[in-house]
């Protein structure tokens, strides 16, 4: 069975988001107290900051668009520019969310590295 476009495509974002996900983690994350009278600030007394992460997914996500709009787009047709956009918009969205979460919850993050 031969891939089509729009296969690579979904399938080049799937990995994409995992990928923005745990980098998103560990640039962006710190080390969270638990317990005790700072729990819910980073260590060193700073107040966690995701915008940056949110900020890595979007152009992570645009930067995919241009590069497959520069590159496999030119086969498709006018009518058809839509789904270059579209196309693994969800499973990017969902694998980015899950993978950030995820080691955040085991915190993986530059520092722990």
């Amino acid at each position: 069975m031969q891939l089509t476009d729009l296969d690579r495509i979904f399938w080049f974002r799937s990995v994409l988001g995992a990928v923005g996900g745990a980098l998103s983690e560990l640039l962006t994350g710190c080390k969270v107290m638990v317990s005790g009278q700072d729990a819910g600030t980073c260590e060193g007394g700073l107040t966690p900051d995701y915008s940056t992460g949110i900020l890595i997914g979007l152009f992570l996500f645009l930067g995919s668009y241009y590069l497959i709009k520069l590159t496999i787009g030119k086969k498709f047709p006018k009518a058809d520019q839509g789904k270059i956009y579209m196309t693994g918009l969800g499973s990017y969205a969902l694998l980015y969310i899950f993978t950030w979460v995820f080691l955040y919850t085991l915190g993986f993050t530059f520092l722990n590295l």
